[in-house]
C-alpha cells in the first residue's frame, strides 16, 4: 500500500509561511543548502528548484521574493575546498548588499526575502548571512547520479572528494534551521529531529 505523501507545492507553502511568520518584518536572507553540484547547463539541481518554488511561495503570500543560485558565483578555477568555492566578496557586492539597500530588482520593498541556494553555505563567513537556513538531504548515491545525468561528460570525482572533505569538516544538517528530504523532488518531505 503507497503511503500518503503532501503535494510539493503544499510542503514548500507552508515552509514559505514558516519563514514570514518567524521573521515578521523587514528584509530576510534565506540559504538552501545541499551536495548537488551547483553547476547548471539548463537543468537545475533540485536545491535550485525548491529555491524557485519557495520564492513563488513566498510571492504568492505578497512578499516579494528573489531567487539567487550561488553557483553562478563560483570561484574560477573551481577551488578545492569548501571555504573557498564561492567568490563571496562578488556575491555581496552584486547581490547581498543592493538586496540589503533595497536596490535589488524584484526585490525593493522594505518587505522582502531573499533565497539563496548552494552547497556549502554553512562555511566560513557564509554561515553568518542567513536569517534562516534548510538543509535539502538527498543520499549521496542519489545527488552523484543526478549530477550525472544533469552535468554529462563531466568527472564527477573531484566533486564527490569536495563534498567528502566538506563532510568531514562540518555536519551542516546540525546548523540548518529545518531539513527537508529532496529524494522524490516532486514530494519533499520535511524532516523533524529533535531530541524531544
Amino acid at each position: 500500500m503507497a503511503r500518503w505523501q503532501p503535494a510539493r507545492a503544499d510542503v514548500i507553502a507552508e515552509y514559505a509561511r514558516e519563514v514570514l511568520e518567524v521573521h515578521p518584518a523587514g528584509r530576510v536572507v534565506v540559504g538552501l543548502d545541499g551536495i548537488e553540484d551547483p553547476e547548471d547547463r539548463g537543468t537545475p539541481a533540485a536545491r535550485e528548484a525548491f529555491a524557485e518554488d519557495l520564492v513563488a511561495a513566498v510571492a504568492a503570500l505578497g512578499v516579494p521574493a528573489l531567487a539567487v543560485p550561488l553557483g553562478a558565483f563560483a570561484a574560477a578555477p573551481r577551488a578545492d575546498s569548501p571555504e573557498r568555492f564561492f567568490d563571496e566578496a562578488r556575491f555581496r557586492a552584486e547581490v547581498l548588499t543592493p538586496y540589503r539597500r533595497g536596490a535589488l530588482a524584484g526585490a525593493e520593498a522594505d518587505r522582502a526575502v531573499l533565497v539563496v541556494s548552494g552547497p556549502f553555505l554553512h562555511f566560513g563567513d557564509l554561515a553568518g548571512i542567513w536569517h534562516t537556513s534548510a538543509w535539502l538531504q538527498v543520499p549521496r548515491e542519489v545527488a552523484r547520479e543526478r549530477d550525472a545525468e544533469r552535468l554529462p561528460g563531466t568527472d564527477r570525482a573531484a566533486w564527490t572528494a569536495l563534498v567528502d572533505l566538506a563532510f568531514r569538516r562540518l555536519d551542516a544538517r546540525k546548523l540548518a534551521n529545518a531539513t527537508f528530504d529532496l529524494t522524490d523532488p516532486s514530494h519533499p518531505r520535511r524532516e523533524f529531529e529533535d531530541a524531544c
